[in-house]
Parts: structure tokens; sequence; C-alpha cells
């Protein structure tokens, strides 16, 4: 039955973010065709500092909400106290924010006249209510999985960012109001569908703002701030470090590269907006037997992962060969070395679940900072020598070393039955895949290869199947 659920809820997940993805892949172009360079400049920088901004004014709020929302202390009758306690404190850190965003504009704005920038004291505010705005309908969102209505959710999410879409290509395109009128636009779209994701998770809305949450949830939360930074870092250094240390046509190939492997992110993505409701109210329901499902979920969620990452990394060069041109071919190899980093890193979601259990959320902090200081290291080593290809080793080794890590802790905090011998033969044998995917990249089409890997691709996937079958055949996760 939690098969079944996850499946089912990942799919609405996934698809609610691949038909949002669409939507803004047509109407980028139709954008980037009127604003500038410098434009598109100025609204990367404030979409970067709004990002930082977020992580401190949401101070692991969300994530805190989720950890207690179904844990077994938590009574029914306290969940709405829970939430509203959550919320109540994010209402409160974003008055805040808007207040001293409000008294900063006017120190802020001379600099962006210096700069030339092609936006005024507009821009300013609507990126501030914005940045307000997206993290309180978040949290919303967020509780929406906890009650899970996976298609409030999807209506939620599809309205937001479809209705942002289309409002932003409104302003730009017909109404020619540049940055200014492209991030009013948005803000104006995320009030309108804020009262409606409100309006949807009212069971859990009340007056009640109770002191005692208040401080557990924040207690919980704030180290989230720190490894979300930390998170930040490890995210875009490459780019700069492959910019400084290379060049800008290695940026452009590991970008290409990093773009293509997101299709391996998705999976995972959509898995861990099922995942993360469920996990506590499993421990809840079975508090026998919850670690035990634990233990499958990470086997079948590894297959899946290898299944979808095996793919795109053994047929990468035919990929770039059929859908981009040329010059970038060479993206080929970085992709699949950046695939195998995502399937590692989808465990993540499972490997760390004994550290959120026992509330030790520093050691995520931790462990994030310690990754990005293994990641720079390794950049700098790699990326003078290797140039795209180093950094994507750089950043697939982080992954590793941070799953290894999350399970070291979990086992060691809040151990899990996990059958070793079969999680690491199909580690090894993902390897395998890995490997013969490095030494068989093809930069066209050719039918025999294609048929000799499409060969071992099936058999290692079969193996892996069976193997996970094995495992977990005997649990109610396989039987309903």
């Amino acid at each position: 039955m939690v098969f079944r659920r996850l499946a089912r809820d990942s799919v609405i997940y996934g698809g609610a973010d691949f038909f949002s993805k669409c939507v803004l892949f047509f109407t980028f172009p139709l954008i980037a065709a009127v604003l500038s360079p410098r434009a598109f400049g100025a609204l990367e920088l404030l979409t970067t500092t709004t990002t930082l901004v977020g992580l401190v004014m949401n101070c692991g709020l969300n994530n805190s909400t989720q950890r207690f929302y179904w844990d077994r202390d938590t009574e029914p009758k306290q969940r709405p106290i829970l939430v509203s306690s959550g919320f109540g404190v994010l209402l409160g850190f974003g008055v805040l924010a808007i207040s001293l965003g409000l008294m900063s504009i006017p120190v802020i704005l001379p600099f962006v006249r210096q700069a030339n920038l092609p936006m005024t004291w507009v821009a300013l505010t609507a990126s501030l209510f914005l940045l307000v705005f997206s993290q309180w309908l978040q949290f919303a969102l967020d509780v929406l999985r906890l009650q899970f209505a996976p298609w409030r959710f999807m209506a939620v999410s599809l309205f937001f960012r479809v209705g942002g879409a289309i409002a932003a290509v409104i302003a730009v395109v017909q109404l020619g109001w540049g940055v200014d009128g492209l991030l009013s636009m948005q803000a104006v779209a995320m009030l309108a569908v804020l009262p409606v994701a409100l309006y949807f998770i009212r069971s859990d809305l009340t007056m009640r703002v109770d002191r005692e949450w208040v401080v557990e949830l924040v207690r919980f939360g704030y180290p989230f701030i720190f490894m979300s930074l930390a998170y930040w870092v490890f995210g875009s250094m490459d780019r700069w470090m492959l910019a400084s240390m290379s060049s800008v046509e290695e940026v452009g190939i590991y970008s290409v590269a990093f773009r293509f492997s997101t299709i391996v992110l998705f999976v995972s993505a959509a898995f861990g907006q099922a995942w993360s409701p469920v996990a506590i109210k499993i421990r809840t329901d079975d508090p026998a037997g919850y670690r035990q499902t634990y233990a499958n979920v990470l086997l079948l969620l590894l297959f899946v992962m290898v299944v979808v990452g095996g793919g795109i990394a053994l047929f990468s060069g035919e990929l770039m060969y059929l859908i981009m041109p040329d010059s970038y071919t060479e993206s080929a190899m970085p992709l699949t070395i950046l695939s195998f980093g995502v399937v590692v890193q989808a465990i993540q979601q499972i490997a760390a679940i004994g550290i959120s259990i026992e509330k030790k959320t520093s050691v995520f902090a931790r462990l994030a900072w310690f990754t990005a200081v293994i990641n720079l290291i390794l950049n700098f080593i790699l990326i003078p020598k290797y140039g795209a290809c180093g950094a994507a080793w750089a950043t697939m080794f982080s992954h590793v070393t941070l799953t290894i890590s999350y399970l070291y802790f979990t086992q060691r905090l809040h151990k899990l039955p996990i059958r070793w011998h079969i999680f690491i033969f199909i580690l090894i044998l993902a390897v395998f895949l890995e490997l013969s995917a490095l030494y068989s990249i093809n930069n066209h089409i050719n039918i025999v290869k294609i048929l000799l890997k499409s060969i071992l691709y099936l058999t290692i996937i079969a193996v892996c199947y069976i193997l996970c079958r094995s495992a977990c055949c005997n649990k109610k996760i396989f039987i309903n």
C-alpha cells in the first residue's frame, strides 16, 4: 500500500512539475526576445538575492512542520495548532522582511541607478513581496502534501506557476513593462492564488499560536538555514570555478550536461514530494515495522533511480546527437557522470531519515558544509585538467560523500535493517553500468552499439529488479 501511494503521488507531483516546466520552456523565448541581456542580469541578481533572504526568512519552518505533523507524539487535535503556530511565525517573519526591505529600498536604489540597471523601485518592491508571498504559498503547499491532497497540490501549483508565466509574458511582451512589470505581475499572480491555497488547508488553520510549538519548530528548523546556504554554495561554485579556471565554453558544455541530468533529478524530486509527508506517518502507523519499510523503500528508490539514471547515462551520446547541435557533443561525458551523481543523491531522502527522526538537524548543516568544502577542493584539483568533466566528477564524488555520511549517521542514531549485501550489489551493478556508459559514449547513431547497450541495460535492470523483489516480496510494500 505504501509503494502504491508513493507511486501515485509521485506521478501527480511530477506531472504538475512537468507541465509547468513545459509552459516555462515555451514562454521563456518570448520574454527573452524582448528583454536585453542586461535586463536578464538584473533579474538574476534580484532572484539570487531574494533566494538567500528566503532561506533565512523560512528558518526551516516547512521542514519542522513536516517532521512533527504525523509524529506519534503529536495528537490529532494538536496538528492544527502546530500548523497555525508555524504559519504564524512565518507570517511574522514575512511582515518583518517586508518592513526591513521597504526601508532598504531608498539605500539600494542609488546603486541600481549607478549600475544603469533597467529597473526601478517598482521591481525592488515587487521582488520583495514576491519573496514573502512565495514563502507563504510554499508553506501551504507543504501542508497540502501532509494532508495527502495531491490533486489540490497540483491545482494550486499549476495555478501559480502557469499563471505567473502567462502574467510575465503579458507584462513583458504585450505591455512592454520590462523587469518592473514582469516581477509585479508575478507578485499579483501569486497573491491571487494564495487565498485559494490557504482555503484548501483551512482545516489546519486556527487563530491559536502556541509558544511551546513555536520554540520547538524554530529549534528544529533553524539549522536548515545553514544547510541550505551550503547547498547554495555547493550548487553554484562549479560554474564560477569553471569560468575562472578553464573557459566560458566549458561552462556552456557543463551547463548543458547539468540541464539534461535534471531529467533524472525530476524523478527524484517527484518521489521526494510524495515521500516526505508519508515517512513520519509510516512510523506513527506501524511502530513495529516502520524501520523495515524504510529499508525496503531505500532499495526500491535505488532501483528506480538506476533505471532512469542508468538509461540517461548509457545513451548520453545518442541523446546529445539527436537533440543538441554538434558543438555540444562534448556534453555527453559530463552528463554520464552527473547522471550517476543524481542517482546517489536521490537516496539521500531515505539515507537521512534517521537524523531527522532523532531531531539532530545540526548534523545536516555540518555535513552540508563539509561536503561543500570537499566539492571546492575537488573542483580546484580536477577542473584545470579535465574542464567540464572535472566539475562533473567533483559533483558526483560530493554526492557520494554526503550520501555515505547520511547513511553513517542514520545507522548510528536510528539504525535501519538494510540488506547490505543486496544494497551494495545493486550499487556495484550501477557502477558497472556507469563505467560501461563512459566507455561506450557514441556521438552518432550506430544501431549495433545501441542494440548491445540495450541488452546490457535490460540485463542489469532485470537483475536489480530480482534482487529488490527477493528482499521485499514478503512485505506489504509489494503485496498491495
